[in-house]
């Protein structure tokens, strides 16, 4: 795969204040720097309105950083979960620090119940209705 090409050219464009004030107000529409909007317009590429107000985005982050952390944690507890249910199966006693299986399986429950709250929080942040997301 070849290697990207570095932005080393600089072309300068003379605008009336006027002009550039709404082409500032164009980019920012669309969440992106002045650069990136004109570059975008000048290659042909689509401009698409930012999904996730600006104002939305860093609590859309966290809340994706959180919800991408659930399933790790839910994997730890049904591990822990397989352990003593083998541990149960064989006979071999439970040691008394360990929580029991059952406390363990509502745990998951709710792991997966607040990772489907966040998504539908990200998704009503993002301005996108439940049925139009295709990646859940």
């Amino acid at each position: 795969m070849p290697e990207p090409e570095n932005k080393t050219k600089i072309v300068s464009f003379r605008f009336r204040p006027s002009q550039l004030e709404e082409l500032d107000v164009q980019a920012k529409a669309v969440n992106l720097t002045r650069s990136a909007y004109v570059t975008r317009k000048l290659s042909g590429q689509s401009v698409l309105p930012a999904r996730v107000p600006a104002v939305n985005w860093q609590l859309y982050g966290e809340l994706a950083s959180i919800s991408s952390s659930l399933p790790a944690i839910g994997n730890n507890i049904n591990q822990i979960a397989k352990a003593l249910n083998t541990a149960k199966k064989k006979g071999e006693a439970i040691p008394q620090y360990l929580p029991k299986p059952e406390s363990l399986e509502y745990a998951l429950e709710l792991i997966e119940t607040t990772r489907e709250t966040l998504r539908e929080v990200r998704l009503a942040l993002s301005g996108v209705k439940q049925n139009d997301d295709i990646n859940k």
